[in-house]
């Protein structure tokens, strides 16, 4: 049986009086049966094409059902939904639609606020032998969306089987700042887990006077530490790491009482929120393998080279085993816009880590908020290639308002209107230097320029970065959704452009990271 001589035959019966799209690369055979998307209007759906009688493996649930004839023979189509239940079907019977582990493997985080930028993410990896982590969403963008994890993996899962992307991805439950927020994310089905114990962090312990912070040191739970004061001295105090820079000189990371003491304080909570969250999910897991990274970049300074040191040390001894650590670098990584700092500075801290982490792990350097740090990734390439992950999010979300200036500048307008309200009570939880006074009135911004003075404006990048739960979220006072829907169709009229917009702005990333294809 041919599949596309069948596909036009149920085109013929199916879509005589609708426009379909069908998405070629979706078209699969599997136990006798042929599988692809299509989209009715904005609404993609699963079509199943087998014998008459045949009785699928897996219980997808129809929203209709029909017969039709090819050549004398009876054959049943179904039509369903793109829905959750649909969703299990599909990863139950498509093993390629499924997140797995990616381990120590260099690979790329590519978060999508929409919920329809995947299918740009895989274009933009092709051919670079990278593997991605499609389903990436924190539990603060989860709120701010009106998402949930469930949904944010649904959503990947169709668009892998739409692009027909058979290597492989990863689904990242983002900086997991609560212990139950855990076992959704299990539930959900994500086998990547990045815990952000920034909320235990005592970022004053670098300044207390030493009778303080001796005396916050003896207040620390050494029960839950599992070591005794004297022990945790003794064991610190002979600790050695000898690291060998490139130039051919050496750099020995010890540790005095003072500054064991401050890491201690500063970090000892932290560090047994992460082990309760490691426990916590090896006991959801059981065998099952699944990638734990471990977030530090929300400090209000960068870490050390000897805080990294002792970080990993206390982690090692409570046989935690994680697969990324992200550092809180030197310098300032706003959203949505390049390094601001000295690269100098950059390079020298980044190599510290980098070193640490060969000397200790192996495990990935991780960059949080990496996205458009474009003068950083020829450091990172030359320095870290083959161990380090790029957490990007929001980029794909401005990129997707592109195409939203470039066909329907008026919404843009709009939407920048309503970000540039919400930002000051947006913009509470980032770290931004954005002006909105210095952003012009839309209104005055001929179509044409739309894009570059809005989307080529470092602080019109961050508004409107940092205003996407707004956005995504508004509702009129009869309920219905101010801008979501319309974003949407904008992107599905324009779906192979918004593609490509995308996959072109991704790209740039990888090629600056991992080189050329």
């Amino acid at each position: 049986m041919k599949y596309s001589i069948v596909i036009d035959e149920f085109m013929r019966v199916y879509g005589a009086k609708k426009p379909l799209k069908i998405y070629e690369r979706s078209v699969i055979r599997r136990g006798g049966c042929i599988f692809f998307l299509i989209r009715e209007d904005i609404e993609k759906k699963l079509v199943i094409i087998c014998p008459f009688k045949y009785t699928l493996p897996e219980r997808f649930i129809p929203e209709e059902e029909g017969i039709f004839k090819f050549r004398d023979k009876n054959l049943r189509y179904i039509v369903c939904k793109c829905d959750g239940e649909n969703a299990l079907a599909l990863r139950r019977m498509f093993t390629f639609t499924r997140p797995r582990p990616l381990g120590l493997t260099p690979t790329i985080g590519l978060g999508d606020r929409i919920g329809i930028a995947t299918p740009g993410h895989i274009r933009a990896i092709k051919g670079f032998g990278l593997l991605p982590v499609l389903a990436q969403q924190s539990i603060r963008e989860i709120q701010r969306t009106g998402r949930t994890l469930r949904e944010v993996l649904d959503g990947v899962s169709w668009a892998v089987f739409q692009e027909g992307y058979r290597m492989g991805f990863a689904a990242d439950a983002d900086h997991l700042k609560r212990e139950e927020d855990v076992e959704d994310a299990f539930q959900a089905g994500f086998t990547m887990y990045t815990v952000d114990p920034s909320d235990y962090v005592d970022s004053e312990a670098d300044n207390y006077p030493v009778s303080v912070l001796r005396e916050r040191f003896n207040g620390l739970p050494w029960s839950e530490m599992g070591i005794g004061i004297e022990r945790f001295l003794k064991v610190y105090l002979k600790k050695r790491l000898t690291l060998y820079l490139p130039d051919g000189k050496i750099r020995e990371l010890r540790f005095s009482e003072e500054n064991l003491m401050r890491a201690a304080v500063k970090f000892s909570n932290a560090i047994l929120f992460i082990v309760r969250v490691y426990r916590r999910l090896k006991s959801l897991f059981g065998r099952r393998r699944f990638d734990f990274e471990v977030s530090i970049d929300e400090t209000e300074s960068p870490i050390s080279a000897l805080e990294h040191f002792f970080i990993v040390s206390e982690l090692r001894r409570f046989g935690v085993r994680f697969h990324g650590l992200a550092p809180r670098f030197a310098g300032r990584f706003e959203k949505a816009i390049d390094y601001i700092g000295d690269l100098k500075e950059f390079e020298e801290n980044f190599l510290m880590h980098v070193l640490i982490s060969k000397a200790l792990g192996p495990y990935k350097i991780s960059i949080h908020s990496g996205s458009d740090k474009f003068s950083i990734y020829p450091i990172v390439s030359r320095l870290a290639p083959d161990m380090v992950h790029l957490k990007t999010s929001g980029t794909s979300y401005l990129e997707s308002l592109r195409v939203i200036a470039r066909h329907e500048p008026n919404l843009f307008r709009e939407i920048i209107k309503y970000s540039l309200k919400c930002f000051e009570s947006d913009r509470r939880s980032y770290f931004t230097s954005a002006d909105p006074k210095s952003m012009p009135n839309p209104d005055d911004i001929p179509d044409r320029e739309l894009e570059r003075a809005f989307l080529e404006n470092s602080s019109g990048r961050q508004i409107l970065h940092i205003t996407f739960g707004s956005i995504l979220t508004a509702r009129s006072e009869d309920g219905k959704w101010l801008f979501r829907e319309r974003i949407k169709r904008v992107l599905l009229d324009n779906e192979e452009e918004f593609y490509e917009t995308i996959a072109a702005h991704i790209r740039r990333h990888i090629e600056g990271l991992f080189g050329q294809k």
